[in-house]
């Protein structure tokens, strides 16, 4: 009989999860079992209105387990009649509800998602928890039956204690999704120009920092700076705060803090423990921790050139594109080109047909993951 899954077992495997996106399955069979629930589904969103479109993460797993075609059916014959979801949005930040009570007495009668999806799989006796992230997204987590005679005051107790650490993993895996870097390996991090990171050894030393971080670490009142080759905040409170979260970070324990900069907006950093195992051979004992950058000011550096080369497009297709992936409406391309509004949907209609997509969020993503590349000669 294997020894009992402890909660320093699942930090551990959320962190593994966080770089690696295959790895989630392991930390919610882990979560499970812990917890003592049949199953649980994690869905992440960037949009409150929990728009299919704006899905960053649906995972289904029992025992471990994904279950892919279970989330291809919800999203594809559920999604717009389950009465769940505005309910679900209404929910108090970090409230345990049971699933049960999003649903009225009629609909858990008639509900096609009540009656057949959820009682399938057991998960009509579960419990739902809405989760806000800094980063603006949003998860809904759903967990599955207990597996005892009822919920007890010590699973509540462990599921509110996972919920920090399921916030934390969905901000790093959106962090490195954004930049197209998930799964990538520790130099590989490095190498890529879309990404602000800096690796750290078991004493707080800069093991390695890419070129958007050394510039930042560089900049006059740019928050950080390197001091005799260790990382640190340029304000003496923000510093206190931010060794204390990178000795946690050495040590085996996630966190996040934000830090001030002259005149502009805090930088938020994203502090991770780097396994042995997910450490490259050639850095092997020596990158003890992960320092993830964000700059809410950075916008995306999308040439449209590169844009039509890479995606094949016309050059007015490649800006209607390169537009909306900086953050412009639909409305505000028609503005700023001055073509009509039944010009530049067709463009983007167009551009989907093209790359068989059948989203803007879809199409966002596949422009962003250019972001950083050189134009063509």
């Amino acid at each position: 009989m294997g020894r009992q899954t402890s909660f320093e077992d699942i930090l551990v495997a959320l962190q593994q999860a966080a770089l690696q996106q295959d790895h989630w399955p392991v930390a919610s069979g882990l979560i499970e079992r812990a917890v003592g629930a049949k199953g649980n589904a994690l869905m992440v969103c960037s949009h409150p209105a929990y728009r299919p479109d704006a899905v960053c993460f649906w995972r289904v797993v029992f025992g471990g387990e994904r279950y892919a075609d279970l989330e291809h059916e919800f999203i594809e014959s559920h999604w717009q009649r389950d009465e769940r979801i505005p309910r679900v949005r209404r929910l108090a930040d970090g409230v345990l509800v049971p699933t049960s009570d999003l649903y009225t007495a009629e609909e858990r009668e008639t509900s096609p998602t009540y009656t057949e999806l959820m009682g399938q799989t057991d998960m009509q006796g579960g419990l739902h928890a809405r989760l806000d992230v800094p980063d603006g997204l949003q998860i809904v987590w759903a967990l599955g039956e207990s597996t005892g005679r009822g919920w007890t005051t010590g699973q509540f107790d462990l599921i509110e204690k996972l919920m920090p650490h399921l916030r934390y993993f969905a901000s790093v895996r959106q962090v490195l999704a954004d930049a197209q870097a998930l799964a990538r390996s520790l130099t590989g991090l490095l190498e890529d120009r879309r990404i602000c990171v800096i690796q750290l050894d078991r004493t707080g030393r800069i093991v390695e920092a890419n070129d958007h971080a050394a510039a930042l670490l560089l900049q006059k009142g740019g928050g950080l700076r390197d001091a005799g080759g260790y990382l640190r905040a340029r304000a003496p409170r923000d510093n206190a705060e931010l060794q204390r979260v990178l000795a946690d970070a050495i040590q085996g324990a996630a966190g996040s803090i934000t830090v001030g900069r002259s005149r502009r907006s805090r930088l938020l950093l994203h502090l991770t423990p780097v396994p042995e195992q997910e450490a490259d051979l050639q850095v092997v004992g020596r990158v003890a921790a992960l320092v993830l950058i964000v700059d809410p000011e950075r916008r995306p550096v999308i040439d449209p050139k590169i844009v039509a080369q890479v995606l094949n497009l016309t050059p007015a297709e490649a800006r209607v594109a390169a537009m909306l992936a900086a953050g412009h409406s639909v409305k505000t391309i028609v503005e700023v080109t001055h073509r009509s509004q039944n010009t530049v949907r067709s463009q983007l209609k167009q551009v989907f047909r093209k790359q068989g997509i059948a989203s803007q969020a879809d199409l966002v993503r596949r422009v962003l993951a250019l972001d950083g590349r050189l134009p063509p000669d």
